[in-house]
């Protein structure tokens, strides 16, 4: 086939809003440049802030999605030498774990290896900071691993050594939680006294209890002891013992904050706030010479009666996590609980921490502005403050009034912080404009109605668009406004795409229920379909899981009339095939789909998979692929299954499964019968046409051996064009980036920049209204739309909207501007 390689067509792309929306794992102010501040996320790489602008900017739209690792940060710091300078560790802790060094405010970055296992969406990632830079000697640089101890660099990180935590008659401890060096220990250009924080796995006195967390070096690393004082292990949890969660050092105090994680989910890596759970916790206070002696040891815990605790040293009803100090204000610091049994707090102290006052708590007290992003008001989230995961706070260090703080759903700050000493109240508000860091599942371009993006993402559940350059209101929610999270596929007929069918999981504390949602507004509205119940054992089993908190529902069709709905029933991220369930009515009855092997034999034991389509134009027609690339047709809506023999030439996949690698994109193509198309990675493009009438299929690969495709999906032809626009994700030729055909796939044109890669992209299509927009759904950097940079200075745009047959025109203006 003939690629034309060279050609390149500029395109402009902007984000449909979602800000915040995920877990933003640690911030950094530079202590000596003013305006200088960065933020870490687990899964979308790292951002500075604009303060100019009020917005955040991506340092990761370069990265590729074959080179993702650099999206999953773990740690992020500066140095204090050079006010453009920032050091990250990212990796995907398998190969690639890297340092990432920067001179110019992390425009342009250089890599060098580290060994160690790197990732920011491991468990631990709420704590910090693992990296830090000798501020006597920027050549120094620490980073304190999650597996192979804490390393040290004398070259800025071009290569690093070991430095093993191994207290006297002790073991060397191998995950580390963060480090922190006191600028005052200078000896021969550098730091002396070096305290860190361990999972106290290595030194555990017996069985699953945790030993010691905290421990000083005063000789440089050369040799460690633990910290008096530390909180004595309890019987609280399955892992119990106490973790230093991050520090603050205030006039001759060293603050650390201190949790313990009841049920944690990652074992002796559950030490953070990520390890879900409640938590206890304390605050401990040292008083430390500049040599390194501890003179004094204080519990300086919150008092937690306003939240229903107490006074106690501590905590049985939260942890503490965030903590900085003021630096220019004596004694002034801030703290925040996480993992509250309650709601989570942000407390504030003028005297070393004698005594906090809280500043935010649920809605109680202080004031949260949620008006710049709608989906996080109260009224979305059962009537509370949305906050939680609270685990870093930090104070801007010129600016008494400013302090930000992160959460599992972005990034909220304050700018009259002093207020609280006057007794009048703070206000936060949401900072997330421009970070756009959500997991995006499925997306869908409907052919009419005022949707013109429908977005499946994880946690968060769904989006309707309306307006591609405003957030939505809410996500999916019931008739209450409970929202349900991480919805994974949806269905519409073409011809009525009012009517969607959305699979969705239940929330987190039990207010809605997993299962198939149904709409007949394009998603104002829903309604939750009744479940199939006493048609098997299995599938029993299967419903009362999906009926549990957060447990993925499974995969749904709509036939292309809307009168017969599909249900694949999940088994985690399998679609069993002997769970496929089919209705008619609306869930009001349910019956198991049949299916049949190429001999025609019932298949009623199989341990196989089956993921359903429908065909766009016949209602009648439904396709299912399933486990080794088995290809199903009915003809009988869904009531019966029949495997159709695939040519050897086809590559062997799991095909029946959802959010799993390999990851694989099915389309089946609107507006022509039994057309289908399959993005298979390393195995590229292919085209399907599967004959209802003698149950066969052709298959044709489309890009050469060799090319890889990951997504693709269709958009409106090019005027004049009798072929509907593909757009793919992938390397065609020998480049990674995105692409377009107007020809099915004979050539190509690239349509992004190597600036415009944007990490993990997991899912493609284009608009069928309006001709060279492309929407791309990311598991890193939000969901994206593009249109060609000539189109993009118009000031308005034709949008056709077609609803029950009726055509109206309606003028859509676009702002922003975002390579």
């Amino acid at each position: 086939m003939n690629k034309e390689q060279n050609v390149y067509v500029p395109y402009e792309y902007k984000n449909a809003p979602v800000p915040g929306g995920g877990f933003v794992t640690g911030l950094c102010f530079h202590p000596k440049e003013r305006n200088i501040l960065y933020a870490r996320t687990d899964v979308g790489g790292v951002y500075r802030y604009d303060f100019h602008t009020r917005t955040w900017l991506s340092l990761m739209d370069h990265v590729k999605a074959t080179e993702k690792w650099e999206s999953y940060p773990l740690s992020i710091a500066v140095d204090p030498t050079h006010p453009g300078g920032i050091f990250t560790v990212a990796g995907d802790y398998i190969e690639n774990n890297y340092i990432c060094r920067s001179i110019d405010f992390g425009k342009n970055f250089e890599y060098f290896k580290v060994p160690a296992k790197i990732h920011g969406n491991a468990p631990g990632r709420g704590t910090g900071e693992r990296l830090a830079i000798d501020p006597h000697n920027p050549n120094i640089v620490y980073f304190a691993s999650l597996a192979e101890g804490l390393l040290i660099s004398t070259n800025r990180g071009e290569s690093f050594q070991r430095l093993p935590v191994i207290p006297k008659g002790g073991k060397e401890e191998h995950n580390l939680a963060f480090i922190w060096l006191d600028s005052r220990s200078q000896v021969d250009e550098r730091c002396h006294t070096i305290v860190v924080s361990v999972s106290g796995q290595a030194n555990s006195p017996g069985a699953t209890i945790r030993g010691s967390s905290l421990y000083i070096s005063r000789d440089a690393g050369n040799s460690f002891e633990a910290l008096p004082g530390q909180p004595e292990n309890q019987s609280f949890g399955s892992f119990p013992g106490f973790v230093g969660q991050r520090a603050a050092f205030s006039e001759g105090y060293l603050f650390i904050t201190m949790a313990a994680t009841g049920k944690p989910q990652s074992g002796w890596a559950g030490y953070s706030c990520d390890a879900g759970g409640d938590e206890h916790g304390c605050i401990l206070r040292y008083q430390l010479s500049p040599k390194g002696e501890i003179t004094e040891v204080n519990y300086v815990t919150p008092d937690l009666s306003f939240m229903g605790g107490g006074c106690d040293r501590v905590s049985k009803i939260a942890g503490f996590g965030g903590i900085d100090a003021m630096i220019s204000h004596s004694g002034c610091l801030i703290c925040s609980t996480q993992g509250s049994s309650r709601e989570e707090a942000v407390l504030y102290t003028t005297d070393y921490g004698e005594h906090w006052f809280p500043v935010l708590y649920d809605l109680e007290i202080g004031i949260m502005d949620f008006q710049e992003v709608p989906y996080m008001k109260p009224e979305y989230n059962d009537h509370h403050n949305l906050l939680h995961w609270i685990s870093d706070i930090k104070l801007d260090p010129f600016n008494p009034n400013r302090a930000v703080f992160n959460s599992g759903t972005g990034i909220f700050m304050t700018e009259n912080l002093t207020n609280a000493r006057k007794g009048e109240e703070v206000i936060f508000r949401p900072c997330c404009k421009g970070l756009e860091e959500t997991v995006h599942m499925n997306i869908y371009s409907p052919p009419g109605g005022e949707v013109q993006l429908l977005d499946m993402i994880g946690d968060l559940g769904g989006f309707a668009f309306t307006d591609l350059t405003r957030p939505a209101e809410n996500s999916f929610a019931d008739e209450n406004n409970h929202r349900y999270i991480t919805c994974l596929n949806a269905d519409y007929p073409d011809s009525t795409p009012e009517l969607v069918a959305v699979s969705a999981r239940g929330n987190w504390k039990g207010k809605t229920t997993g299962g198939i949602l149904w709409s007949e507004d394009q998603c104002k509205t829903f309604i939750r379909l009744p479940d199939p119940v006493n048609i098997s054992e299995r599938i029993d089993r299967l419903i009362k899981a999906v009926r549990s908190p957060n447990t993925n529902p499974g995969w749904t069709a709509v036939s292309a009339d809307a009168g017969t709905l599909v249900w694949c029933i999940a088994d985690h991220f399998r679609l069993p095939a002997q769970a496929v369930v089919v209705t008619n009515d609306c869930g009001q009855t349910w019956t198991q789909t049949r299916i049949y092997d190429r001999e025609q034999h019932q298949d009623t034991e199989s341990s196989g998979t089956l993921k359903v389509f429908s065909d766009r134009i016949d209602p009648e027609v439904f396709y299912g692929f399933g486990q080794n690339s088995k290809l199903y047709i009915s003809t009988d809506r869904a009531c019966s299954f029949h495997q159709i023999d695939v040519p050897e030439s086809f590559p062997v996949l799991e095909l029946g499964n959802i959010e799993r690698e390999p990851r694989t994109e099915i389309r089946v193509q609107s507006g022509k019968q039994g057309v289908i198309w399959l993005a298979v990675g390393k195995g590229g493009l292919w085209r399907l046409l599967i004959h209802k009438e003698g149950k066969k299929v052709d298959l044709e690969r489309i890009t050469s051996e060799g090319e890889e495709v990951f997504c693709q999906g269709m958009g409106k032809a090019a005027p004049g064009n009798s072929f509907d626009t593909l757009y793919v994700s992938g390397i065609i030729g020998s480049d990674y980036g995105f692409y377009r055909s107007f020809d099915e796939g004979r050539t190509w044109q690239r349509i992004n920049s190597d600036q415009q890669m944007y990490g993990d992209i997991v899912s493609i299509t284009g608009d069928p209204r309006c001709f060279g927009r492309v929407y791309i759904a990311t598991a890193s950097r939000g969901v994206l739309w593009g249109d060609p940079r000539a189109s993009i200075s118009r000031n308005e745009v034709e949008y056709e909207i077609r609803s029950k047959g009726k055509q109206i025109s309606r003028n859509g203006r676009r702002t922003g501007d975002m390579d």
